[in-house]
This record gives structure tokens, sequence and C-alpha cells, in this order.
């Protein structure tokens, strides 16, 4: 294919890309929105048939499989993904008028497919709009595990398993509010501006904003429209950054002049965030794995004018001697993990982790707390540990095994840490740890976990 000339060519190369190389949507969608000039109306359009279609992908075959009397697997991977788009615009996008949709992906078919492909997709497309209620799911009751995957678009490992620990009725909950657009929230850069004064310039700005009831430092957009062109992104007034993301530091809750030690810490917004809640005055070592992440480090750093942050190229599990021989007042370690709370945000993320990846990162995460345990400064020094996960194995079981071979360690209730909006909203008191929900808090699901130093 050549260069695209609408957005849903555009759409089309990015998810043949994803298609055939297994690549990840948020790159495929950059690397075709910087070789093409769409403007900003097209390229949002762009966006939302990439992310869309990925997202959807495993309900959208079923429907296409209803109408077709070939698998999906066995078509050309052009034909696969114009039929997506077809379908995705038919049943996801109510403000597309629907002939116009099968038109405009015959019309792709003609361009970038096979001879017969365009007969056979306007067959399939229009027997869709003829007879959508000819699509049917499984039964609820006899296989809920089928059903909740084929209609909310989840792999079925990971339904299965919500199944056991959730029921059916907050497994369907929990992937229904996957699908749903995750909101758009920034964490007010207090260190140059107030929250109000910077809600002020946004709503100036044409912005539609609201504060965060839950983080004194969030703010909640309606529309984000082009705000990472704004002089006000590029002065350093703020960081994109969700609230439940946002918890974590305040559990971590850093004073200044102390010593903090943030593992795995790219691309930054926790690593800034605690720099902001210590007035940028400590000794702040970030230490990432990788070059190019910790340069997204460094930049933001630089845009927020932060300067006590000394930033190290390690794997955070052999720090070097000189980081090793320091204790800490406190110590982040956000781990890398199965992100099954972000999965909204991550539209390929879902297809893209599969059930063994979880000893995997078990392990790993296993390590790595061995890792931080040791940086953290007996006699009261704090370890904070995280995931974007909401999985045991990798959250509650993980620090329970870590406690019960760790006696120097205990669990340190988070919740008097917590922001004071976050803990008026939800009341939960039994828990020592912090778990949230996409259906339940309307935030990413993550895990925090306060542990201190005898």
């Amino acid at each position: 294919m050549v260069g695209p000339e609408s957005a849903r060519e555009a759409a089309l190369r990015a998810l043949v890309g994803i298609d055939e190389k297994n690549a990840y949507a948020q790159s495929a969608r950059d690397r075709i929105l910087d070789s093409c000039d769409l403007d900003t109306r097209d390229r949002a359009f762009c966006t939302e048939l990439i992310f869309g279609v990925t997202k959807h992908r495993k309900t959208i075959d079923h429907i296409v499989e209803t109408f077709s009397s070939r698998p999906v697997k066995k078509m050309d991977s052009v034909t696969r993904n114009v039929l997506r788009l077809g379908v995705y615009q038919l049943f996801y996008l109510d403000q597309i008028p629907r002939h116009a949709a099968v038109y405009e992906c015959v019309a792709l078919a003609k361009k970038h497919a096979h001879i017969g492909s365009s007969r056979f997709i306007n067959a399939v497309l229009r027997s869709v709009l003829r007879k959508p209620d000819a699509v049917k799911f499984p039964d609820p009751d006899c296989d809920p595990v089928s059903y909740i995957s084929l209609k909310y678009s989840h792999p079925e490992w990971l339904v299965s398993g919500w199944i056991r620990r959730f029921g059916r009725e907050e497994t369907a909950k929990l992937c229904e509010a996957n699908n749903e657009k995750a909101p758009m929230t920034i964490r007010t850069n207090t260190l140059k501006i107030t929250r109000d004064a910077l809600i002020q310039k946004l709503n100036h700005a044409g912005f539609d904003v609201i504060s965060s009831h839950l983080v004194d430092e969030g703010i909640e957009f309606q529309n984000a429209g082009d705000l990472f062109s704004h002089e006000l992104y590029a002065n350093g007034m703020f960081f994109a950054q969700d609230i439940a993301s946002m918890l974590v530091s305040h559990v971590l809750s850093p004073e200044p002049n102390e010593r903090v030690l943030d593992l795995a810490a790219a691309p930054g917004g926790k690593t800034t965030h605690i720099a902001q809640l210590m007035g940028d005055a400590g000794q702040i070592v970030a230490c990432d794995v990788n070059k190019h992440r910790l340069d997204l480090i460094r930049d933001n750093l630089e845009r927020l004018g932060i300067s006590s942050v000394k930033l190290i190229l390690s794997d955070s599990r052999r720090l070097p001697d000189d980081i090793k021989a320091i204790e800490f007042d406190k110590v982040l370690l956000d781990a890398p993990c199965s992100g099954t709370g972000v999965l909204r945000r991550r539209a390929d993320l879902r297809w893209q982790r599969r059930e063994e990846d979880l000893k995997h990162l078990v392990t790993l995460e296993r390590e790595l707390l061995e890792a931080a345990a040791c940086q953290v400064k007996p006699g009261g020094g704090v370890l904070v540990y995280s995931t974007c996960s909401i999985e045991p194995e990798e959250n509650s079981e993980l620090i329970s095994d870590f406690l019960s071979k760790h006696p120097e360690f205990s669990e340190d209730h988070v919740r008097p840490y917590l922001p004071e909006g976050f803990r008026i909203a939800f009341r939960e008191q039994g828990n020592p740890y912090v778990n949230t929900y996409p259906h339940i808090h309307r935030i990413d699901g993550f895990f925090i976990a306060r542990l201190k130093r005898d």
C-alpha cells in the first residue's frame, strides 16, 4: 500500500500491520499518522477506528463469521481488516451513515485487496445491514465464559479466572467497563501552578475540564482535543496520568529532604509526582533498564522543571554499587505486570497477553521486590509495591508470600495515606491494600501495598 488518502485507509494500513506483524496498536497508529497528512478530525477518526477494531476484535470476528461462509482466519489480512472496519462502523459508531460505511469499505477493498474480495466484502456487509439481529451469542447460563468472552471481546482465560473470583455478573460489568473509552485525566504540576489556576487557563483555552473529587491534583477532561500541542503542556503545567496511578505516590507519602528510590520508573509519572509531593527538595533516584524509556523520564523532568531526580540506567535487580550502598527512606516498586487493570487504555493488551505470561511476570516481580527490600532503611523505612494488574498472583498473594519470608517487614495500612477525596468516596476499611477496578471506581485497576521495615 502507498500513502493513505483518508482516515479509513490509514486505519486499514495500521490494522494490517497489527495483524501481520503483531505490532502494538499505539505504535502502529503513531507510525501511520506520522506518515500522512490528515487533519485533526480525520486523525481522531483514524485513531477511533484502529483502537476500536483492536479492542472489539473478538466480537467483530464473531459477527463477520455469522454472515461469512469463510472463517476469518482463512481470509487474507486486507480482506479481514476491511470487514472488521465495516462491522465496527456498523455496530459501534452510530454517527456514521450505514450505507456510506459499506461503500467506503468496498472502495478500500477495490483499491487494496485481491480480485473478487470487494464483491465478497460487499455481500457480507450488506447482509449485516439487512439482518443485524441474526447475530447470536452463547447462552449466558449454559456457557458464561464463552458468552462474556464473545459479547465483550475478552480472551477466555481472563474471563474464566475473573468469573471464579468475582462471579458472572461482576465479570460482565468489568469487561463492559474495559470496553468504555478511558477518561482523560491530568495531574497538575503544583511546583508551577495551582489546580484552580490551571483549570482556569484550560477553560480559557477552550477545553472542557472539571476538578477530580478523588485527588487534589487531578483534572478530568470532557474534551482533550489537541491538548498535547498546547503551550500549557510544553511549559510543564501538567502530566497526563490516571487517578489510580496518582494514588501510588500518595501512599508512598514522601517528605521533603528524604531519600527516595523509584525502581522500574519509566516513563516517569510517579517519579515526577514524588518530586512534586516533596517540593522538589530531597534526593530521588529513578532507575530503569531501558535507555529510551529513561530518556522519557529525562524529557519529562526538564519539561516539568524538576531538579531533584538522579537517573540511573540499570536493571533494578542489579543496581550499581554506589546506589546499593544507600539506605533509602522510601522505596517505590511499580512493577512490570500483566496490565489487566488498564485494558480499556491498551486496546491490544488483552490479545498480547497469554495465561502463561503470569508465571514469568510473577517471577520477575518477586525478584524485583526482593531487590527493592534490600534498599529500605531499617527502623521505619517504607516500601510501596504497586501494579496496574488486578490479578492476585501478582498482588496480594505475592505480598503475602514476601511477608512470610521477611519478618522485618510488616503491613502498613494504606488508608491513612490516601487523598481525603478518595477516602470519602470509597469507605472500605478492612483491606490493608488498595485495590481499584474500572467498573467500581471508574479509574484504572491498580494494586498498592505499603510495607514498613522494622
